[in-house]
């Protein structure tokens, strides 16, 4: 195989590849791995770029290997490569973003936003699968298999390791639970545990995208969506004057900077408190009702995000 194939060798096993034992029993290899010729490279004539459960298939059966050959150069290979595991959809996010990474450090590629073009994928998404690579190994032993480990996951637990104290608590948890791997935690409870930084700071639980509030007359105020990364605060444009905005900025900077994490009361109060809500309350009467049957309706998402509104982002200090 080539020396950068994004195969795991600890995932390649004849339980992982039973079915496809199976089938190349039954059938035979229908598909070609894809190789290229090396000149006296290690001893071999030819290195697979990718393939390798086929090639180790083929070793358990004792049967020769379908290859087609083809003339590619380093960086034309990595494409070829990751599209074809894209397609297959057998290769998980953790060795993708391991492979990302080495691509980087090899030179083949100069940045994040050069992979996300060539590969025609999101620079969003680059940048999540990266995350695997900045995971310590023992974080990853923590869990059964690296599979289990969602990309928000990786995102949220990278972002934790590069804060030194959060690294410091959360290494010595990630050994005891990979010593309790055998009790058969799940995937979730293990996040859970390493995510928790001490007693009293738990993260966001999994909940419903979005959450409405509403005021004393059951009207909606504003909803609040919760992101992989950030919890979004959302109200009309109509109701946000720039009184309000200010004491929107104030407040939430207030909470934030004291630790406490109330910010519904705080934002209810910019809206009910009669010298904060000024202008808003006359030019939001018209509004109102077609925003409260927006927010009522989750399945109308799409009218939702087409409607002028502000969006007052918050960090994952709001935990």
């Amino acid at each position: 195989m080539w020396r950068m194939h994004d195969r795991n060798g600890e995932e390649v096993t004849i339980e992982s590849c039973s079915s496809l034992i199976e089938s190349i029993k039954r059938h035979g290899q229908k598909h070609p791995v894809l190789g290229r010729r090396v000149q006296g490279r290690d001893g071999y004539e030819i290195e697979l770029v990718y393939g390798a459960r086929r090639l180790f298939v083929a070793q358990q059966l004792g049967r020769d290997l379908l290859i087609e050959l083809t003339e590619l150069d380093d960086r034309a290979a990595l494409i070829a490569m990751d599209i074809e595991n894209r397609v297959r959809e057998d290769i998980s996010p953790y060795e993708r973003g391991r492979s990302y990474k080495r691509w980087l450090t090899a030179g083949y590629f100069k940045s994040q936003v050069e992979i996300a073009k060539e590969l025609r994928i999101s620079e969003a998404q680059v940048s999540r699968l990266l995350s695997y690579a900045e995971l310590p190994a023992v974080v990853v032993s923590a869990f059964a298999s690296p599979k289990d480990i969602r990309e928000e996951w990786a995102v949220t637990l990278a972002r934790r390791c590069r804060e030194p104290e959060c690294r410091d608590r959360m290494l010595p948890r990630a050994r005891n639970l990979a010593k309790k791997r055998t009790q058969r935690a799940s995937a979730q409870s293990i996040f859970d545990e390493l995510v928790h930084v001490d007693a009293d700071t738990k993260p966001i639980a999994a909940r419903a995208r979005h959450e409405v509030i509403r005021g004393a007359d059951g009207k909606p105020l504003f909803r609040i969506a919760f992101r992989a990364r950030d919890v979004h605060v959302i109200i009309g444009r109509n109701r946000v004057v720039p009184e309000v905005c200010e004491t929107l900025v104030r407040e939430i900077r207030a909470v934030l900077e004291n630790g406490v994490s109330e910010v519904t009361a705080a934002l209810q109060s910019a809206f009910k408190s009669p010298s904060r809500r000024g202008q808003a309350v006359s030019e939001a009467s018209e509004s109102q009702e077609r925003f409260s049957d927006d927010a009522d309706d989750h399945a109308a998402n799409d009218r939702v995000k087409q409607k002028s509104r502000a969006e007052v982002r918050l960090g994952s200090r709001l935990v």
